[in-house]
């Protein structure tokens, strides 16, 4: 196993609620409300349009998309690891963002990032920047 990124920043904030980003077509709502050990026991609210695109694609039929991406999303879900923990990145904050080792996702190798947005906030499922 490759040791997880260490991420350096966190991503972007446009001053967009979740809501105006669905609206926008950016993420979309995520229909499993079922809470992830690996992400602090909550579930993920939203997931970046981009990454549920790629998942989607993954799947052998059409009829099978959605049930796909649901179970690749919780895959990732259950391997990722608070950030804080990663080395030289102690003094982050815990609990708010959660990283996976990259994984082919469509054409590419990428990580995943899970990020809380406020504490006890919604996670939002997006590639890493």
């Amino acid at each position: 196993m490759t040791p997880h990124p260490r991420p350096t920043h966190r991503p972007p904030d446009d001053g967009r609620s979740p809501e105006q980003l669905v609206a926008a077509g950016v993420l979309r709502r995520h229909a499993d409300p079922s809470p992830h050990p690996a992400l602090g026991h909550s579930p993920i609210a939203y997931v970046a349009t981009a990454l549920w695109t790629e998942l989607t694609a993954l799947a052998i039929a059409p009829s099978a998309a959605e049930a796909t991406a649901t179970a690749l999303l919780h895959t990732l879900a259950d391997q990722a690891v608070d950030a804080a923990l990663a080395p030289g990145n102690e003094r982050a904050p815990r609990d708010d963002l959660y990283v996976t080792d990259p994984a082919h996702i469509g054409p590419h190798r990428r990580a995943v990032w899970f990020h809380r947005s406020g504490p006890h906030g919604p996670i939002t499922a997006a590639f890493a920047p």
